[in-house]
């Protein structure tokens, strides 16, 4: 950190005798993980009522305090799958937290190197806790308004911790464990909470997005990043003001279309122009104020930024332009989609219903004029056209779309709560008039261009049969055999090992083998049975 280099041979002392005991703190940790698993599956299957009530609010409780995954899972929830009316995980993202021990003021003084009372005039010791780190409000000695985010200490261990138990704690966001490529998934999320725990790297996606930003003419607004007190355990910035967007819902229709029709500009110039999304849009994220009276978002957090590759963006504009050119067709969504990254294995099977779901994910641009999500029932109307095909359409999806969907659900939520409809094909126009941007940050990390070993097969093939029909057709990237038992439903797991079937063991070898094509085992039991086979 530029003239801050020294923690303070005090501060060294002091923090030693307040961390706790590491083996403890990973027994604990164990333990926490075990039971969350516990009450998430509870909650999947209980019903509406004081017995449900009393979990959510455990879980929210637990998820509060452990921090790192967990805690992002929370944040998620916010935007629940599991039940829309479930408000209580809100509180995961916008409550303060209680005053601030000894241990936290003492790292936070380790993490900017010096002591609180030389650095700031005044310091508020109630934070607001995220995932990864405490945000702290304070006033430098020059008169600037701030705020200080420092990571939660042993965090970095407890994400490394949790990053093991990801089958698991996906269950929760759909059933995850069934519909995607885990090994692409655990790599997708495990490389942005890594990034997370840098805050250099956040530092850059500011500058990134303050320089963006600059052509929304001033309607987003970006905080600036303070160089001097910030580093890669310490992030300081400058403070933004505003309401939460419970209290944005209360401004006056004129005001709530200004703030809809900026959140439909942001996203879709970070889709398809700029290539860079902020993909964390929980509500704790977010302010709305009014600057010299014009309705003004504030974004507060960019620990996770996904640049889009290349490929992806050039198949959303694709398909973007399809919809508002009116000419969709099976053959031509299926191009736009494999242009994207999905298995077309996958998709092979549902080519002739494309065109339709094509139609509903499209619809907002199609329609000149205000298009209201609230009446898009999106997921209903995809369930009808896919049927038996959507859990297959959902694998086939690259895992870079994880914090794309998460972006985007995060824009549909915020448009239902401000309920003023935009014109969506409006600004689709005005954003492919311009050629997409190709290097939005220099100081963003280089891609890792490690060379992948080229794989015998494509495709892992998954197919369960029941008196003749086929009932499941799932295919995934050939890398998913890595995670074969988390594939293969639970319920099976046994009666394969009764018959001395091994899925680690199966999946070892084909990795050894370079994912050799052919079938990796079969179980057949009276009228049922399961094939799995690389291809």
């Amino acid at each position: 950190m530029p003239g801050r280099c020294g923690t303070g041979r005090d501060i060294g002392k002091r923090q030693s005798e307040v961390e706790p005991s590491i083996m403890y703190a990973s027994l604990h940790r164990s333990s926490q993980l075990g039971l969350l698993a516990r009450d998430f599956a509870s909650i999947r299957v209980r019903k509406a009522g004081s017995r449900r009530d009393k979990t959510v609010r455990r879980i929210v409780s637990r998820l509060g305090l452990m921090h790192g995954l967990p805690q992002k899972i929370g944040q998620l929830l916010a935007f629940s799958e599991i039940d829309a009316s479930d408000q209580s995980f809100t509180r995961l993202t916008e409550s303060p937290s209680k005053q601030a021990t000894k241990a936290e003021l003492l790292n936070v003084e380790k993490a900017l190197g010096d002591s609180i009372s030389n650095l700031f005039s005044h310091f508020e010791p109630e934070g607001i806790s995220a995932s990864i780190g405490k945000v702290y409000r304070g006033v430098l000695k020059d008169g600037r308004s701030v705020a200080v985010k420092v990571q939660h200490p042993g965090v970095a261990d407890a994400v490394n911790y949790d990053l093991r138990a990801l089958g698991w704690l996906t269950v929760p966001l759909g059933g995850l464990r069934k519909n995607f490529d885990l090994a692409s998934y655990r790599r997708e999320i495990g490389e942005s909470l890594s990034s997370e725990l840098d805050y250099r790297l956040e530092a850059a996606n500011i500058r990134a997005f303050s320089r963006l930003a600059r052509g929304l003419s001033g309607k987003v607004q970006v905080p600036e990043v303070i160089e001097e007190f910030s580093s890669g355990d310490a992030l300081t910035m400058s403070w933004l003001s505003g309401d939460h967007l419970s209290q944005a819902a209360t401004w006056s229709q004129s005001d709530r279309l200004l703030l809809s029709k900026t959140l439909v500009e942001f996203f879709l110039s970070s889709c398809l122009d700029w290539g860079i999304i902020h993909a964390d849009p929980h509500p704790g994220n977010y302010r709305f104020s009014r600057i010299e009276g014009k309705p003004t978002i504030g974004l507060l957090d960019f620990g996770c930024v996904k640049r889009l590759p290349a490929r992806l963006q050039s198949g959303l504009r694709g398909l973007i332009e399809m919809g508002m050119n009116g000419e969709i067709d099976s053959d031509s969504v299926f191009a736009q989609f494999e242009k994207m990254g999905f298995n077309t294995a996958a998709l092979e099977p549902m080519k002739t219903k494309l065109a339709s779901v094509a139609s509903v994910l499209l619809e907002p641009f199609a329609k000149s004029g205000p298009y209201n999500v609230a009446r898009w029932e999106l997921s209903a109307r995809l369930k009808e056209i896919l049927s038996s095909d959507r859990m297959n359409f959902r694998a086939a999806g690259p895992s870079e779309l994880i914090f794309f969907l998460r972006s985007f659900q995060g824009l549909i939520q915020y448009l239902k709560i401000l309920d003023t409809p935009v014109d969506w094909r409006m600004f689709a126009e005005r954003v492919l008039q311009k050629q997409p941007l190709e290097d939005v940050s220099r100081e963003a990390p280089p891609e890792d261009r490690t060379t992948v070993k080229h794989m015998n097969s494509e495709t892992l093939h998954i197919e369960v049969m029941e008196n003749g029909e086929r009932k499941v057709a799932l295919a995934f990237g050939a890398s998913a055999t890595d995670n074969l038992s988390d594939l293969v439903p639970h319920e099976l797991h046994q009666r394969l090992a009764d018959r001395s079937i091994n899925l680690k063991e199966i999946s070892r070898k084909a990795k050894a083998s370079n994912y050799q094509p052919g079938e990796l085992f079969s179980l057949k039991e009276e009228s049922k049975s399961v094939s799995v086979w690389l291809q």
